[in-house]
């Protein structure tokens, strides 16, 4: 009996303990109804968004979660901009997510994120620096089928990522701009071309580029 009792007492603290939400697990088939459940966040209208509603953002621990990595421990670090938080953006036909955004504002955190992105996708697709003679990259995609991970300004201790399903267009079009650029380009001579990055990566897309007489994409390449 004592046994027992033990036993349901573990599984109760666990389950107490463990995260409602792991942000790595989000498949954008998720509901608003019934996403947040309990846990606290603020709505912020986008004036701009013309298919997606704005942003339902929450600073709350039990949602700050990337891979089993726990990004809301390091609030108070010197140096830091202020609270990890993420924003959550849903369709406004469907009101299925369609985005979520992570602002992490110490550099611990987004080391810890650049460590559990790699560790559940491997090495970024891409990279990019501010200055290529910079010794570390600022800006990371990761990529999983038509789930696109976008990390920005992680040399800045104030670095957000980006993640959205490509196949909302609104999203795919305005999202990999400005140090992604090349990428977006990359992704659409495979669409058109009828070409997977298994049979054609980044860097041989920048040589082909070279080759047709378009050294931007070779000359901006930085090894993941």
């Amino acid at each position: 009996m004592r046994n027992l009792i033990f036993i349901t007492l573990c599984i109760l603290t666990q389950s107490c303990n463990s995260p409602k939400k792991d942000l790595s697990k989000i498949t954008f088939t998720e509901k608003y109804d019934t996403f947040f459940g309990e846990i606290p966040n603020k709505f912020e209208l986008s004036v701009l968004a013309k298919t997606y509603t704005g942003y339902y953002e929450s600073e709350s621990d039990e949602i700050l979660h990337f891979n089993g990595s726990n990004l809301s421990d390091y609030r108070t670090e010197e140096g830091g901009f202020g609270t990890n938080s993420v924003r959550f953006a849903f369709t406004k036909k469907d009101h299925i997510l369609c985005e979520h955004i992570v602002d992490l504002n110490t550099e611990k955190s987004i080391q810890k994120m650049i460590g559990a992105l790699n560790s559940k996708f491997g090495k970024a697709k891409f990279v990019s620096k501010l200055d290529l003679t910079d010794d570390l990259p600022d800006s990371y995609i990761w990529q999983d089928k038509q789930i696109i991970y976008l990390l920005m300004g992680t040399t800045q201790n104030s670095a957000w990522l980006t993640v959205f399903d490509i196949s909302y267009k609104e999203l795919y079009d305005n999202r990999i701009s400005g140090p992604f650029m090349y990428y977006y380009d990359y992704l659409e001579y495979l669409n058109k071309n009828h070409k997977t990055q298994k049979q054609i990566s980044y860097y041989q897309y920048a040589k082909i580029m070279e080759d047709e007489g378009s050294d931007f994409c070779i000359d901006n390449y930085v090894e993941p």
